[in-house]
């Protein structure tokens, strides 16, 4: 399956599958299913005899390009509970050195936004019924940012020429031929 760029992950329930799967997400997007901003989600994410926690990501997207994302936060050493916004660093391997990056926005790198990565990547337990029941306007954009349909998305061009040659043949109606106007009997 992995040659096929396919993988699984197995396990009796409760066995942490899906803490996975929320790790990675919140590797790369800074966003959890689970918990929220409003959850105090750094606090409840480290461990009570922390003080720092660092999270590495190393991943390649669909360009074959490697990154990695880092996300640490620390304690508040004045008050236990305040744990500090992450810093967020993210990576490109180039020519076997790790390279910085100008933006930690990893949506363009990955080419989704975190929705539709929790839609097609992960869905969770239970809401798979919501994903079938997407709206037509939700499943197209979501399917045009999946497949990268933009591409061939020639809406917007072919209007354009249609109008251009309509206001070429409007014009030409309009100039005299041979003394005569074509709308002219």
């Amino acid at each position: 399956m992995t040659d096929a760029g396919l993988f699984g992950i197995f396990g009796a329930v409760g066995s942490g599958k899906s803490s996975i799967l929320e790790a990675i997400t919140y590797a790369l997007y800074g966003e959890t299913e689970r918990l929220n901003a409003r959850d105090k989600r750094a606090y409840n994410m480290m461990n009570l005899k922390s003080n720092r926690s660092y999270i590495e990501l190393d991943f390649i997207n669909f360009e074959n390009r490697t990154f990695k994302v880092t996300r640490e936060f620390k304690r508040n050493s004045k008050n236990f509970e305040d744990v500090k916004s992450p810093t967020v660093v993210l990576y490109e391997n180039i020519n076997e050195q790790w390279v910085p990056l100008e933006s930690s926005n990893t949506q363009s790198i990955i080419g989704l936004s975190y929705e539709n990565f929790k839609r097609t990547i992960i869905i969770p337990q239970g809401q798979f019924k919501e994903f079938i029941e997407l709206g037509a306007k939700e499943r197209t954009d979501m399917m045009k940012e999946i497949f990268q349909l933009h591409r061939f998305d020639l809406q917007d061009k072919v209007a354009a020429l249609y109008k251009k040659k309509k206001s070429i043949r409007t014009r030409s109606a309009q100039w005299p031929v041979d003394g005569f106007r074509r709308d002219q009997h």
